[in-house]
């Protein structure tokens, strides 16, 4: 097995995974075996070496799709300066408290592509409100042109499927984002 294959193994993945999947395997393992939540003896080796794979995978990952003959440069560059960079990185974080690692640019790393989701989401739920208010009355105008008068329910529809989408778009952002950094700042604050 090579050292890319183990590192996909590592994460649970198959070779060729997305960076998406590549930053959910990682924050699963993190969350399996950050010794502040794992007690058992293997596990610093493991978050050590899943945080080593993720380290390798997303520095590599376009490289080792769009170059698979270059792959073998990329893994000799890597175990000869990189690797035991990240394995001392890794050392690190799994020897503080498993919230405040969740706090680190690593972590928060894997996080950026969900929060963008969730800002993504919301500008198109407010599109979505925008476009039917204004299409309602677009539509009332143009019934002097000889236009079918539009029918509420329709324009009720657009603006309740509007309204959900953005209101569970805010609900995630909250509970995902915001929440979590407003109750790390009251504990700073507390102590």
């Amino acid at each position: 097995m090579s050292r890319i294959d183990k590192y996909y193994n590592v994460l649970g993945l198959e070779p060729g995974a997305s960076i998406n999947d590549i930053k959910n395997a990682y924050r699963k393992c993190a969350r399996r075996y950050h010794p502040d939540i794992n007690g058992s003896e293997s596990a610093v080796d493991m978050f050590i070496l899943s945080t080593e794979a993720y380290q390798f995978l997303i520095t590599h990952q376009k490289n080792l799709l769009y170059n698979k003959s270059m792959a073998n440069q990329f893994v000799n560059d890597w175990e000869s300066n990189k690797r035991e960079e990240a394995r001392r990185k890794a050392y690190a974080y799994s020897h503080t408290r498993y919230n405040n690692f969740k706090n680190s640019g690593m972590y928060k790393s894997t996080r950026v592509l969900d929060k963008t989701q969730l800002y993504m989401s919301t500008a198109v739920a407010l599109l979505i409100i925008i476009l039917a208010i204004n299409g309602y009355i677009f539509r009332l105008r143009m019934v002097d042109e000889g236009f079918e008068k539009p029918t509420l329910s329709g324009f009720l529809f657009l603006l309740f499927t509007g309204l959900l989408f953005l209101a569970l778009s805010l609900v995630f952002l909250y509970h995902n984002h915001y929440k979590p950094r407003n109750s790390i700042n009251n504990e700073k604050e507390n102590k």
